[in-house]
């Protein structure tokens, strides 16, 4: 015998599915890889999985091969702070991507961070991309992130507030990038998806603010 449960005929909508509309997104990171760029650069590249069962491939830019920092690593700190997490460290792990030339998903060796597969809010948008064959695509974007459970952003924790008020600012905020005055694919530019502005390495802080780390 079987009770009918309603929350699972749902699931059974989205389970799979790829996110596809910006917006606002709970769940967590069920994959978060260490990567380096063909210049040397640094990154981590998430498969964020909702909590209705959609995901996202993400990928954000930290630092150049030099050590200049990437819009990315701000990202990165916010992402930790919102976690409560001091420090991430890499570990050996098998990493799943996506085989273009078998059309499947296939599972290799790689780096991960484990204190990172974890419950969070993402900010989601949308951009699009010329791809290799000339074709234009459009991808997902990490905009920001936020605590799951309290929906406060990093600078709210912070700065110990107790109610989110920034985030419905942000959702706002929120937009599609069209290929004309977008920024570049990846391939092309490793600044992109979290890569510096024009001209500005960024510069989080972050550091300096550790005797004022809430927990």
């Amino acid at each position: 015998m079987y009770a009918l449960d309603t929350q699972a005929a749902r699931h059974a909508d989205t389970a799979g599915a790829t996110i596809k509309e910006l917006g606002k997104y709970v769940g967590e990171f069920i994959q978060a890889q260490d990567i380096v760029t063909k210049k040397g650069g640094r990154g981590v590249s998430f498969i964020f999985k909702s909590a209705s069962g959609q995901k996202a491939n993400l990928a954000i830019y930290t630092t150049s091969a030099d050590g200049e920092r990437y819009q990315g690593y701000d990202t990165l700190m916010a992402i930790m702070t919102c976690m409560q997490l001091r420090g991430i460290k890499p570990a050996p792990g098998k990493v799943t991507r996506y085989d273009y030339e078998a059309k499947k998903e296939v599972q290799e060796d790689g780096t991960l961070f484990p204190d990172l597969h974890k419950p969070i809010g993402v900010l989601l948008e949308t951009e699009d991309y010329e791809k290799q064959d000339g074709s234009v695509g459009t991808r997902m974007v990490l905009k920001n992130v936020f605590q799951a459970n309290t929906e406060l952003t990093a600078s709210e924790i912070l700065d110990k507030k107790t109610q989110p008020v920034a985030l419905a600012k942000m959702v706002d905020g929120l937009r599609h990038r069209p290929l004309k005055g977008a920024r570049p694919a990846a391939p092309r530019n490793e600044g992109s998806a979290g890569g510096p502005p024009a001209g500005h390495p960024a510069s989080s802080g972050f550091d300096s603010m550790a005797d004022d780390i809430p927990w």
